[in-house]
């Protein structure tokens, strides 16, 4: 339930961001869609490298698709796409995802006499490993009538569950399709396809800028050995491993995503969306060089120069290599660090920080009290609490001399329901976000001085303070 809340949590605040972040979303867009044809054919084998797919989507001519790797990589492609445009009118039927394994076999002449079709013949699931072996990871639904009647039944339920958490829904279907492998080959590119489908038809839009794929690629001995474990035990199975795998997946490419948007937008604030772009070209294909970045963005060459040396002097980006060696990558950024700790007391009213970049935060998150009197219910230290009316006052000094300061009274995270000395603020105070009253600093202003100071209107305090975040 915890993770299911984080990924939903995420959810709730994408449609302003999808609102905010048009272009760089439609750049992340192009770029998640060549992560995700390469990995996943890659997974069924395909030696074909991102940069080759790319080269291949950008200039398909159907007519020369003789390799395999070829064909499979412009279908599942052209299924993708077809998805993307198509998915709230692709309703979840026997017959759309009979039509969709035909999109997505369509060039795979090997394949023409199954495509559209339930297999005919028993399969199974096999790995293929590095060194070219395969293994069998799991059996599968007997094909004829024993298929038919799963893919019913699957749907069927699919269509008319009303009571499961949607995105439960879509990893069980997910699963399911997976353990029933109902059609003669290209069930695993199809699965990935569907999972994009059922998270877009239930709302989950952020998919798209993401790779999927590309999660289940670098994972993928984890993934195989959940479906293997979890489908031995059926009929009747726990798929709770596969749920939280699943659900893992989803969470780390949401990560994946906040921290380009973030670091995108923290320093580009203050950008023109012509140096946002290059910024987020950047981030996707380090090592670029200005004439690339020039050429697929369609900026002058004086233009992209000007802007890649600003971006460097503020340390935006690194700039490597001399002459036409010159290449570009964004600057890494510096790891959360979560659940830190500072306390506060009678002799102690003060706390300073250093924020070195736009990237840097502080985000308080929870307040733990420790009175001190003896007391027996929680009426009683919250009234003694509240009459002390406590506050924070976090101050910011940038490098450039400018001032910045807010007021936050600890009272008002205080809950009916909060029986214990524990204020869990379920919107944490982000500095310098929440705290900069007109607009967010330049890059040019850092480092800046964070002094968070505590006060009340009684003294001494009646409580020692433990104040619990995050920073970078």
């Amino acid at each position: 339930m915890t993770e299911i809340s984080h990924v939903d949590r995420f959810d709730a605040s994408w449609s302003l961001i999808e609102k905010r972040e048009g272009q760089t979303l439609r750049q992340l867009k192009a770029i998640a869609t060549v992560r995700s044809v390469g990995a996943s054919t890659r997974i069924e084998g395909s030696q074909m490298t991102d940069e080759e797919v790319k080269v291949l989507i950008d200039k398909i001519e159907i007519s020369t698709l003789e390799e395999r790797d070829q064909q499979e990589v412009i279908g599942y492609f052209e299924t993708l796409d077809t998805i993307a445009a198509s998915f709230r009118d692709i309703e979840i039927t026997e017959s759309s995802l009979k039509n969709l394994h035909k999109i997505l076999m369509r060039y795979s002449t090997k394949d023409e006499w199954h495509r559209g079709n339930y297999k005919q013949i028993s399969n199974a699931v096999e790995a293929t490993h590095t060194d070219g072996s395969r293994s069998t990871v799991f059996k599968t639904t007997e094909p004829g009538l024993p298929t038919e009647d799963a893919m019913a039944k699957l749907i069927d339920w699919y269509r008319s569950d009303t009571t499961t958490l949607p995105i439960i829904k879509v990893a069980l279907f997910v699963y399911d399709f997976l353990t029933i492998h109902p059609f003669q080959d290209g069930n695993g590119r199809l699965s990935r396809l569907l999972a994009t489908l059922l998270l877009l038809r239930q709302g989950y839009s952020w998919i798209q800028y993401v790779s999927f794929e590309h999660e289940i690629e670098n994972r993928k001995a984890e993934y195989y050995k959940v479906l293997m474990k979890t489908q031995s035990q059926r009929p009747g199975e726990p798929v709770d491993e596969w749920l939280s795998f699943f659900l893992d997946c989803l969470l780390n490419i949401q990560s994946q995503l906040s921290e380009k948007l973030y670091k995108i937008n923290s320093v580009a604030l203050h950008f023109s969306p012509r140096e946002k772009n290059i910024l987020a070209y950047i981030e996707n294909h380090p090592g670029s060089k200005s004439g690339d970045i020039s050429e697929k963005l369609n900026i002058p060459l004086p233009s992209v120069k000007k802007i890649l040396s600003m971006m460097v002097e503020n340390k935006t980006i690194g700039k490597y290599g001399i002459g036409a060696g010159t290449n570009y990558i964004a600057e890494p950024l510096i790891p959360i660090r979560t659940d830190l700790t500072f306390q506060m007391d009678n002799a102690n009213l003060k706390k300073e920080f250093l924020l070195m970049n736009p990237y840097s935060f502080i985000e308080i998150k929870k307040i733990i009290l420790n009175p001190l009197f003896t007391w027996t219910h929680p009426t009683e230290w919250g009234q003694r609490f509240i009459n002390q009316n406590m506050m924070i006052k976090v101050k910011g000094y940038t490098k450039s001399g400018a001032e910045f300061s807010c007021p936050f009274t600890l009272g008002r995270y205080l809950r009916s329901d909060s029986f214990q000395p524990v204020l869990t603020l379920h919107q944490p105070i982000e500095i310098p976000a929440d705290v900069v009253m007109d607009q967010m600093p330049s890059p040019n202003e850092y480092p800046i001085r964070i002094e968070i100071e505590l006060s009340a209107s009684v003294h001494p305090l009646d409580f020692d303070i433990m104040f619990v975040y995050d920073e970078r």
